[in-house]
């Protein structure tokens, strides 16, 4: 069905559904009846939606970020890269060719996202682009290791990104954006009873433009959601979504020198190592856009069922199944061309000492990279919920069960032939580029296969000693399964036969983690916690007869050639202290310090020259002698001096370094090592900020002539970014403003502008990828 098509019926469909609500509206005066308005949650005693239980954060040794959906709306935050900079201590650590998005927390490698508290395997993979947040109510991050949560790889923290949900009252959303580079937004979303004991919600979203530097992602996404009681106890929740987007890959502006650069007629300087061709303008992008190809499908449901046994016991039943598959053929670089022959008219010295002659105003477009990742997904969480008594002791518990099957295959153009066609390694002019380009095409004709198992088994308590003392313990055992193989494939398409298969090499290992914790509150508005907490990240190193393998003292051993675990996971723990302050909503201050340590980094720490039956043979080295500490604070403010005007702030700040790495087991007359320790010892992170903050206001005028005029300031700091710290080489910090202003018209019908980088500030997100300009979001929206 055509995107439009569909987008007029389901405004359509909002309309009929109003215009019923309003009709049937009715207000009556009833004696003795006294309507007090509801008064917001504050954030204290709001559940944490990950653990599951009835009980007030305030209750918890947790550090916990959120963002409602009104900043999301009132910033038009539709995606996570936008997100992230209201959410103090996460940042997007990657961002391969524009969409390929990996985040961190606290200064720790990926993070683990979930989904209505269900984790999703895929967010961990960089071939998985990331969806839209139209149909999201709100995305709460719990800091700090949680693997007891969540299982392994949750070192930082977990980003839990929590869907709107069917509700038996009628609401009704619609909003329609057009903003920068043509780019043009509608969302429709409507819930309520749909009959019976049925409620439902759906929401449709769909985004389309040219993009900055014609780099942009065209969504077409939706859900939609139910919601019925069956019989007095159970309640059961249910939603399907998906998502079908087409991108525009971003392989940034022209490459930098790669040498330090002379001009050959002359010999005077021309350009320093690294630096940015000093020819190209970088609002100009490269890609191929005719034959560049990025789709991304997914189709995601969930089944969420609750069970009240008695009035302190609840068994609670999710599943979860999500597909996706992503098709991928795209030209990811570009270079230039060089020769040991004086044809060109710059040179630079290679790292041989030859002097090289390089065209500094042409390109050549790189072979595409052709690749189709193919996924499923299976999880199964079933636990036991309640309270119970011991003397003087209350518990809430939970006692649950985890399993999660993911299914992930890849299927690769990269052999000789894959990639064919007269357009390949097109030469560009670095000025004026054209963009239309003679053709090429692609074929599969490998697949790598992976498979993760895991079960989990897990306990959670939360006791209440009495007013003030609070503890927390949880324990947490996994069994994690993963195999690998791969095949090859005859006719090009994406599938293999089991004839075409090898052998499956697997890794079998457990892991028991934990999290335990106090908190103290002297009086009901302060909170103050301690805890620590463990995590554990397996290694999926398979036997390779090319290497040596050691362990953490330096010992070799010989793992199964055929089956098991080479190295041992990555663990570690975290040491956390917190404190928590509200005052009649007025004030809302949440502070947290924390130190990460980790262990078990596996490192190449070089080559070796062995013996093998007579034969002379190098091998690779690798030992798992690596440690890791990111130490840092957080800080979430939030001030309310007047009901108009909200001022809200957020600060993280992580120093991730390496520690000293066990190598005195190393023979000083050893020459076959080429890992230098004292190279990258404590030495800072690169490619992530040290330093992130956030302010934000927000101001309503309350009455006269321009009531309901609303106006929002914000600034995003985001602290220099390294990509070598040795030769101090950085993208410097930025602080970006943002604004808007908004006017409702009977509480229902908003006009919105939102402009964007407000001073213009040019900055690049990387080497050679510019950031946007000033661009700006108008918005015309209504919600009942």
């Amino acid at each position: 069905m055509n995107k439009t098509v569909l987008l007029l019926m389901c405004i359509g469909c909002t309309a009929s559904a109003t215009a019923q609500r309003s009709i049937t509206d009715t207000t009556f005066t009833v004696n003795n009846v006294e309507i007090v308005a509801s008064k917001k949650q504050a954030l204290q005693d709001k559940p944490v939606e990950l653990l599951g239980m009835d009980v007030p954060l305030k209750f918890l040794p947790i550090t916990v970020t959120r963002l409602d959906s009104k900043t999301m709306e009132r910033k038009h935050i539709t995606n996570m890269e936008d997100a992230v900079h209201f959410l103090p201590g996460v940042v997007m650590s990657s961002n391969q060719l524009g969409a390929f998005q990996r985040y961190s927390v606290r200064g720790t490698t990926d993070a683990v996202f979930a989904f209505d508290g269900i984790r999703d395997d895929r967010t961990l993979l960089n071939t998985m682009p990331f969806g839209d947040l139209s149909s999201v109510e709100s995305i709460e991050v719990i800091k700090g290791p949680a693997s007891v949560l969540s299982g392994y790889s949750v070192m930082g923290g977990v980003i839990n990104i929590i869907r709107k949900k069917a509700s038996a009252e009628f609401t009704a959303n619609a909003s329609l954006s057009y903003g920068s580079w043509d780019q043009k937004e509608a969302t429709v979303g409507f819930g309520g009873k749909l009959f019976g004991p049925l409620n439902y919600r759906a929401n449709v979203h769909y985004a389309n433009g040219d993009g900055y530097r014609m780099v942009n992602a065209d969504r077409f996404s939706g859900l939609f959601a139910i919601g019925m009681e069956v019989t007095k106890k159970g309640y059961l929740e249910a939603n399907v979504s998906f998502n079908d987007d087409h991108y525009t890959t971003d392989i940034g502006g022209a490459p930098v020198m790669p040498g330090e650069i002379f001009v050959a007629a002359t010999g005077n300087p021309f350009a320093a190592s690294g630096e940015r061709n000093p020819m190209a303008d970088y609002e100009t992008v490269y890609n191929d856009l005719a034959n560049n190809k990025m789709r991304r499908r997914n189709v995601d449901m969930t089944l969420d069922y609750k069970h009240e046994l008695t009035h302190w016991m609840s068994l609670r039943e999710r599943f979860s199944y999500g597909h996706s598959n992503l098709d991928y053929t795209c030209v990811e670089r570009m270079s230039y061309r060089t020769s040991t022959d004086p044809i060109y008219d710059w040179y630079y010295i290679n790292n041989k000492g030859v002097k090289t002659y390089v065209e500094l105003d042409s390109l050549r477009s790189g072979d595409p990279l052709c690749f189709n990742p193919d996924n499923y997904s299976y999880t199964n969480t079933l636990e036991l919920t309640g309270k119970f008594f011991t003397n003087i002791l209350t518990h809430h518990y939970t006692a649950g069960w985890n399993y999660s099957f993911f299914d992930y295959t890849n299927y690769t153009g990269y052999k000789d032939g894959d990639v064919y066609g007269p357009g390949l390694n097109a030469m560009l002019p670095v000025q004026n580029p054209h963009y239309v380009r003679d053709w090429w095409d692609s074929k599969v004709s490998a697949a790598s296969i992976s498979r993760y198992q895991t079960n989990g088994f897990y306990l959670h308590d939360v006791i209440e000693v009495n007013d003030q003392w609070k503890g927390m313990f949880g324990l947490r055992y996994d069994n994690y399964r993963y195999k690998k193989a791969t095949a090859t494939i005859d006719d090009g398409r994406q599938h293999y036969d089991e004839k075409n298969r090898t052998d499956w090499t697997s890794i079998k290992n457990n892991a028991v983690t934990y999290r335990a914790g106090l908190v103290y509150l002297p009086i009901p508005e302060v909170s103050v916690y301690a805890s620590a907490a463990s995590f554990f990240k397996p290694n999926n190193t398979t036997y390779n007869a090319n290497y040596i393998y050691l362990d953490k003292n330096g010992k070799e051993f010989n793992p199964d050639k055929s089956d098991g675990e080479v190295f041992k996971p990555e663990k570690g723990y975290q040491l956390e202290l917190g404190a928590r302050y509200e005052l009649n909503r007025m004030l809302e201050l949440n502070g947290s310090v924390f130190y990460i340590r980790k262990h078990n980094v596996v490192k190449n720490i070089g080559n070796k020259t062995i013996e093998n039956n007579g034969a002379v043979e190098e091998k690779g080295v690798r030992a798992q002698i690596g440690r890791e500490v990111s130490k840092g604070f957080d800080l979430d403010l939030t001030f309310r001096p007047v009901s108009t005007l909200e001022i809200v702030g957020g600060m993280g700040w992580s120093d991730k370094r390496t520690i000293a790495s066990n190598l005195d087991w190393i023979p000083a007359d050893a020459d076959w090592v080429t890992y230098n320790e004292d190279g990258s010892i404590n030495l800072r992170a690169t490619g992530v900020p040290r330093t992130t903050f956030y302010t934000y206001a927000d101001y309503t005028i309350p009455k006269g002539v321009l009531k309901n005029l609303s106006f929002h300031l914000s600034g995003t700091f985001t602290d220099r970014i390294y990509s070598d710290v040795k030769n101090d080489v950085y993208e410097p910090a930025r602080y970006i403003v943002d604004a808007g202003i908004f006017y409702t018209i009977n509480r229902q019908v908003t006009l919105g502008f939102n402009a964007y980088n407000l001073f213009n500030k040019k900055y690049f997100e990387y080497t050679t990828r510019l950031a946007k300009p000033f661009h700006f979001m108008a918005t015309v929206s209504y919600h009942l």
